[in-house]
């Protein structure tokens, strides 16, 4: 019963998670579901336990059992841009200085002429009620770099949020690539994630309105927790 148990579990944790279930749906009967899977009702009651135990399903004596769990809508993709993360805290996971390179140069649009520079390095981890939700990793031009070395170790304001309050502009994620990746260990750990897993990752530039360029990002998503949608005319191109 073991087995089934956990199959039963894990196909109907799918239909959730992939939003073929969506948050307010109500799943079929316990009777329905025994009859779909060919299994007893003590099988079906154990899986559907396991889900009201860890938030996916609310049950109700008499109404039935209904889907809990909604991931957040994480903006949209166009031209593979990120608009926003939700409420949520912040958490400095490492950060540092590197030498500049002639590219990172060219791409923050900094003079080659005036010797070697540094680039100020980031990675943070975004958790909502407790949860792991986004690893982000910024390489920051060292015109910024002072905003690195002024965030607190836990904070509710992202890094880009701070510099738009300080330049009075809207900062923006953008220019970017979209892939499905398996994370490396630590990205793994620190998100939580199943080992061989794969999430989402993005990579690009937060620039500001006037299209200056402060930090070149990536960000590893939990896909339990956030989804992309495709704005209409977007295009998508595989690189």
């Amino acid at each position: 019963m073991a087995l089934k148990f956990k199959s039963v579990f894990a196909l109907l944790h799918m239909k959730i998670i992939s939003g073929q279930w969506p948050k307010g749906y109500k799943i079929p009967t316990e009777m329905e579901l025994c009859e779909h899977f060919e299994v007893s009702r003590v099988t079906i009651r154990r899986a559907l336990d396991g889900l009201v135990a860890q938030g996916y399903l609310t049950r109700t004596r008499g109404r039935g059992s209904y889907v809990e769990f909604r991931r957040s809508l994480l903006g949209s993709v166009r031209g593979f841009a990120v608009d926003e993360e939700p409420y949520g805290t912040y958490t400095i996971v490492e950060r540092g200085r590197l030498a500049a390179t002639a590219v990172d140069m060219d791409e923050f649009g900094l003079p080659h002429d005036q010797g070697s520079q540094m680039l100020y390095h980031v990675r943070s981890l975004h958790t909502v009620d407790s949860s792991p939700t986004v690893l982000s990793d910024y390489y920051v031009s060292p015109l910024y770099g002072s905003f690195i070395d002024d965030l607190e170790e836990r904070c509710e304001t992202p890094f880009i949020d701070v510099v738009a309050k300080a330049t009075g502009q809207r900062c923006h994620f953008t220019t970017g690539k979209l892939a499905a990746i398996v994370a490396s260990g630590e990205a793994q750990e620190l998100l939580g994630l199943t080992n061989g897993s794969a999430s989402l990752w993005c990579r690009g530039y937060c620039c500001l309105d006037d299209g200056t360029v402060i930090a070149r990002c990536s960000k590893i998503f939990n896909s339990l927790f956030y989804e992309f949608a495709i704005e209409g005319g977007s295009e998508l191109r595989l690189v």
